[in-house]
């Protein structure tokens, strides 16, 4: 490879290279890299390869839609009647939120978990 040479306003660069740069290669990061290294499934199974072909001829067989379990996204409700929970949002001056952040850090609990906790403790319930 030739030597390069790069202009800009205040300086002239110039670089020479006789090896030739090996392509980068695409890694795997995380629990997917984990569990293709081991020839795990998600739930901790090994992934033979009997397995495999079983999981690969019912795929290919056909899943009947009523057969599937369903399954809930998101975070659980937080009222007792598993309906959605209400979202709420309220403005306060700096002194309080640092309050907040800090008695909710001191006692390992999130801000909201904290708020929730005071106004039931101040107006229980009937």
């Amino acid at each position: 490879m030739a030597g390069v040479t790069r202009t800009t306003k205040d300086r002239t660069t110039s670089t020479t290279s006789n090896k030739a740069k090996a392509p980068r290669r695409a890694t795997t990061t995380g629990a997917r890299a984990t569990r293709a290294a081991s020839r795990q499934a998600k739930n901790g199974t090994a992934l033979t390869s009997q397995l495999e072909s079983e999981l690969v001829a019912e795929a290919e067989a056909g899943y009947d839609p009523d057969s599937l379990a369903p399954r809930r996204v998101g975070r659980p409700p937080l009222s007792s009647s598993g309906g959605a929970s209400h979202k709420i949002s309220i403005r306060v001056d700096d002194q309080t939120y640092e309050m907040i952040k800090k008695v909710a850090e001191l006692t390992n609990r999130s801000p909201s978990e904290l708020i929730r906790e005071v106004l039931q403790a101040a107006y229980p319930r009937k």
